[in-house]
């Protein structure tokens, strides 16, 4: 690849992402934030993303520093900006950032009723839908969510069992483990407990306490999802990453490697 090209596919690659609304983000910053920490912006707001019913609170559990947490961002370049992004926090429902994270373009964060904690050096892709209504939601250190995943924690509506006469609270809690693996378009769901170092498979729908099941490292996959495999986890160096992908590319007629072969170690 040419110099020329490398130069025009980085130029067409910044130029295809959103860029910090600077308004926005002051706005954002100064409407939930106290002012000593507001001024240093450690909220960045990109793009079109719709800020509104701002009546909660944020709490930041990490020094601060401009940038800290980007809400419309796309480093995942799964999507082109919709502008339909938006972030409420109604009434007295709170975030709570335990440090940095990424929530990337078009993705929606509704919180009403409830706290969403979200741990640090969290990265949630494009068009994920967090509904946080209720009940409380906490996503773990580490954790990744693929593109177009749901996370709702109630089902806002109560249903009368005609048997008893009773009615249940149509909201529980959410909590994901650290370092868990959310593949695109999966539904979390209200109840749903996982351990860390899971895995939920593309698609899958998770509703139930995992925690106790036998084993660790789980890999979850269907809908309901059930434990497909224990004793797996995913990679996240992107150093060892790399270092996989090239033992790969010049191991093209081989499907497996062990970490050792690919970062050189003996």
């Amino acid at each position: 690849m040419s110099i020329i090209s490398r130069i025009c596919g980085s130029l067409e690659a910044r130029l295809s992402q959103p860029w910090v609304s600077l308004w926005r983000t002051v706005w954002f910053n100064f409407r939930t934030l106290p002012f000593k920490q507001a001024v240093k912006l450690p909220i960045y707001i990109y793009g079109g993303v719709k800020i509104f019913q701002l009546q909660g609170n944020i709490a930041i559990l990490h020094p601060i520093r401009k940038g800290l947490i980007k809400i419309g961002n796309n480093t995942g370049s799964f999507t082109c900006k919709d502008g339909s992004g938006f972030v409420q926090i109604v009434d007295d429902s709170k975030i709570i950032f335990e440090g940095p994270c990424e929530i990337g373009a078009n993705s929606k964060v509704r919180v009403v009723g409830g706290t969403l904690t979200i741990g640090k050096n969290v990265y949630i892709s494009s068009n994920v839908r967090i509904i946080c209504n209720g009940a409380d939601m906490t996503i773990g250190e580490g954790c990744r969510i693929a593109f177009e995943t749901l996370l709702m924690n109630s089902g806002f509506h109560f249903v009368e069992d005609l048997e008893t006469g009773m009615v249940s609270y149509p909201s529980r809690p959410i909590t994901l483990g650290s370092f868990n693996w959310v593949g695109n378009r999966s539904t979390i769901s209200a109840g749903a407990r996982t351990k860390p170092y899971t895995i939920i498979c593309s698609g899958s729908l998770i509703g139930k306490d995992y925690t106790a099941t036998d084993g660790d490292n789980q890999m979850l996959g269907g809908s309901p999802a059930k434990v497909i495999k224990t004793g797996i986890r995913r990679i996240f160096n992107p150093e060892t990453d790399a270092k996989l992908f090239e033992w790969f590319k010049n191991h093209p007629d081989q499907s497996k490697c062990s970490v050792n072969d690919a970062v050189g170690h003996p």
